[in-house]
């Protein structure tokens, strides 16, 4: 199952508190087609029609369908080190065909 980690969940709380978003979640997707699937990250009140639902610390993550698949073994995670500072997600089971 899909891994959200404490920096990751700690991020996108004061992301939904700063944007005046409580009792929101965020949604992640696939974005884009092609054998090589990206993902987007969105808030979202209730998700859409088919996603999973992932609680932690009272954190709402909505997952549609495709990308909870293709996510089984990922973990979504925030890194600030250096020049890199956003969420991440590693550990995808798929590769890019090519």
């Amino acid at each position: 199952m899909l891994e959200v980690t404490d920096a990751a969940t700690i991020q996108f709380k004061s992301l939904l508190s700063d944007t005046g978003a409580q009792g929101s979640g965020i949604r992640v997707f696939v974005s884009g087609s092609g054998c090589c699937s990206s993902y987007g990250l969105d808030i979202s009140e209730n998700g859409e029609p088919g996603d999973e639902l992932i609680e932690r610390d009272g954190l709402k993550v909505f997952v549609e369908p495709r990308a909870y698949d293709e996510l089984s073994s990922a973990k979504i995670d925030y890194v600030d080190s250096g020049d890199m500072k956003g969420f991440t997600i590693t550990g995808l089971s798929s590769s890019c065909c090519g």
